[in-house]
């Protein structure tokens, strides 16, 4: 077949192809544009509700919040209370554990003569004066108390053997220095 059409008419018809297709791409741009818009639109309405049902979720629990801000006041002082009661059951002295630790560590035959027991006593030297009926007992309660965890820093002041003694059963007597450990009364 001959293509007798002339030159400007081919130009004319190749442009009006060409316009058309470009119809054709601004037609499906502008329909996908307004498709976008649309899903856009939904989604933010979406959104716009379930906000608005959040926000009066929020302000139906704080509504119910604020009947409970004086229990809440309560268990704030309560629990400051608690940390007192604890601050203070922590420093507590218990006078009758380091009694009985030592009344533990006494081995037979030796008395102890004087314990003067205070909140100053602890983890400061002090002394005992111990009776004993031998010097070797006298020296196993220094042993006994070197071995315990109750005392530290322990020697003997002075050690005499006399024959009246306290009653006469307790001829040796021991003075001692010693440190009681401040975990001993806890």
């Amino acid at each position: 077949m001959i293509n007798l059409l002339p030159d400007t008419a081919k130009r004319e018809i190749r442009a009006a192809r060409t316009n058309v297709r470009l119809v054709k791409y601004i037609v499906v741009l502008v329909a996908g544009v307004g498709f976008l818009g649309l899903v856009s639109f939904g989604v933010y309405t979406i959104l716009m509700g379930t906000k608005a049902s959040a926000d009066t979720i929020i302000q139906t629990n704080q509504s119910k919040t604020s009947a409970y801000a004086s229990t809440e006041t309560e268990a704030q002082s309560l629990k400051a209370s608690l940390a007192n009661a604890k601050s203070i059951l922590d420093n507590e002295v218990q006078y009758s554990k380091v009694i009985t630790g030592i009344a533990a560590l006494m081995p037979s035959g030796t008395v102890l003569d004087t314990l003067n027991l205070s909140s100053t006593t602890f983890g400061t030297p002090t002394t005992l004066t111990i009776h004993a009926k031998s010097t070797d007992a006298a020296l196993s309660v220094k042993d006994k108390f070197q071995a315990s965890p109750l005392f530290s820093n322990i020697s003997f002041v002075s050690l005499s053997n006399s024959a009246q003694g306290q009653t006469g059963a307790y001829p040796v007597t021991a003075v001692m220095s010693l440190t009681i450990n401040r975990s001993a009364a806890q």
